[in-house]
């Protein structure tokens, strides 16, 4: 059945049922031909997934509920039925842990108890920005995201000349893996694309340009906080 995203019933009877369609699929590889094993389990792989996150995600809207840490008339906004739309389409591409508790992370600020119009349409937007993410990213943006909660973000604003490596070692370092900078290189540039850190300066690209919060911009600082948040 089609599940109705203006009826909280049908969502939550869809979050509840996860766990049932996981089984359906293991007796469809029981039953199946030898030929199809391979993309059998390939889908079982998926599904158990997928129905981990639902379910996890069903207990927790339900708790934060009765706890009275999310608005009653959660799913009232238009805004944020869309923004559970795009984090139901996300968990069905099977994202690894990470990026599910951080796509998670931005739709519970969405409808938590003091969440602002202004919060709703954010949510909406950044559940659209992690589907372009990899786990990696996420990493890479929380330890550019704590480094620039510290001093040092705003002391690296008043020497920016110190170079665009200054950036890649203290990120790589804040990861845990200082021997392995150029995995932050590797992704330097689908940030920069979706506009999340800042853009390389000079024509050998030795520099970049200056924010306040560590090369995150704006944008970029507001979604880290987004996918942190605990509520």
């Amino acid at each position: 059945d089609l599940v109705k995203f203006d009826d909280e019933k049908s969502i939550m009877d869809f979050l509840h049922e996860s766990t049932v369609r996981i089984a359906e699929t293991l007796t469809g590889i029981l039953i199946s031909e030898k030929k199809d094993i391979k993309l059998s389990v390939g889908h079982l792989v998926q599904a158990i997934i997928k129905g981990n996150f639902l379910t996890q995600l069903g207990r927790e809207i339900e708790k934060y509920r009765t706890d009275g840490k999310i608005k009653e008339d959660y799913f009232a906004s238009n805004k944020n039925r869309a923004s559970l739309y795009e984090l139901l389409k996300f968990i069905d591409e099977a994202p690894d842990e990470g990026l599910f508790k951080a796509a998670k992370s931005i739709f519970f600020t969405s409808i938590k108890t003091d969440a602002t119009e202004q919060d709703e349409v954010l949510a909406y937007e950044f559940l659209q920005t992690i589907r372009k993410l990899s786990g990696t990213e996420i990493l890479i943006l929380k330890a550019n995201f704590e480094i620039a909660k510290r001093e040092t973000g705003a002391e690296y604003r008043k020497n920016p000349l110190s170079g665009r490596n200054t950036w890649v070692f203290a990120v790589a370092e804040e990861m845990g893996y200082p021997a392995y900078s150029s995995m932050v290189e590797k992704y330097e540039d689908n940030l920069m694309s979706l506009k999340l850190i800042s853009d390389k300066m000079h024509n050998d690209g030795s520099g970049i340009r200056p924010t306040d919060h560590f090369r995150l911009t704006d944008m970029g600082y507001k979604f880290c906080e987004f996918i942190t948040e605990t509520i």
